[in-house]
C-alpha cells in the first residue's frame, strides 16, 4: 500500500501510521478476526464524523434551506455512491490491502468497499489527532460536493441506480448519449442506460447530463434489473 500517496491527498501526515494501515485493510485479509485490525470500526467512526461535519457546514452555507432540503443535500453528499466516487478518484482503492480472491473479483472497484474506505480514513484521522483535524480533512475532500450540494439532490438518480446495480453483481451501468436531432448539435440529447447487455431505460434532456439523469430515473421506475 502506498500510504504516502494517501497522506499527500489528505494533506495530513499520521503520527501513528497504524491508524492509516487499519483504515486501508479490508476484513478479507483476516477472515478469522485474529487481530481485528481492519477498517470496520474506523468506518463506523468516520461515518459519524462525516454526518456531523456535513450537517454543520450545510447549516451554515444554506441559511434559507429548510430541514428537508438540508437532509436531502447531506444524504447526497455522504451517500455511498458519492463517497465511493471520491475514493476512486483519490486512488485509495488501489492502496487497499485485501485478499487475492476479493481483488480478483473486482473488490478495488466495489462501491461499498470504496465508500467504507473513505469513511474509515476519516475515522483514522480522528483517532490519530482530533475532531478538528478530521473536520478540516473532510471539508477539503468534500469541497466540490458541498459547493454542488443543491445539484447533487437532482443527480441522485444516477447514484441510486449505480448503488442498486453494483449491489446485484458489482457492475455499474453504462450510458450511451446521442443527439435527438443531428441538425441541432447543442441538444436536446437522448440517453440510454445499459447494464448486463440490457437496456434499462431511456431519457431525454437539454444537456448530456440531464439526459443521463432522465434515463437513470426511468430505469429506477421500470426496475428491469430486478427481472
Amino acid at each position: 500500500m502506498d500510504r504516502e500517496a494517501v497522506e499527500k491527498s489528505l494533506e495530513y501526515v499520521f503520527t501513528d501510521e497504524t491508524w492509516l494501515r487499519q483504515a486501508l485493510t479490508h476484513p478479507s485479509v483476516d477472515q478469522k478476526r485474529i487481530t481485528n485490525l481492519n477498517y470496520e470500526r474506523l468506518e463506523y467512526l468516520g461515518d459519524a464524523v462525516l454526518e456531523l461535519v456535513v450537517s454543520r457546514e450545510l447549516f451554515t452555507r444554506y441559511p434559507k434551506a429548510d430541514e428537508g432540503v438540508l437532509t436531502k443535500m447531506r444524504s447526497a453528499i455522504v451517500s455511498r455512491a458519492n463517497l465511493a466516487k471520491l475514493c476512486e478518484e483519490l486512488g485509495w482503492g488501489e492502496c487497499m490491502d485485501m485478499s487475492p480472491q476479493l481483488e480478483k473479483s473486482g473488490g478495488r472497484k466495489a462501491l461499498s468497499i470504496l465508500a467504507n474506505t473513505f469513511e474509515s480514513v476519516i475515522g483514522a484521522v480522528m483517532m490519530d489527532s482530533n475532531y478538528n483535524a478530521a473536520r478540516k480533512v473532510s471539508l477539503k475532500l468534500l469541497s466540490a460536493s458541498l459547493e454542488n450540494a443543491q445539484n447533487l439532490i437532482s443527480i441522485n438518480h444516477k447514484g441510486e441506480l449505480l448503488e442498486k446495480l453494483q449491489a446485484i453483481n458489482g457492475m455499474g451501468p453504462k450510458y450511451a448519449v446521442e443527439l435527438v436531432d443531428d441538425s441541432k448539435p447543442a441538444g436536446p440529447f437522448r440517453a440510454r442506460v445499459m447494464w448486463n447487455d440490457k437496456e434499462l431505460g431511456c431519457g431525454e434532456g437539454q444537456s448530456k447530463h440531464k439526459a443521463e439523469m432522465a434515463a437513470a430515473a426511468k430505469a429506477l421506475e421500470l426496475k428491469l434489473f430486478e427481472a
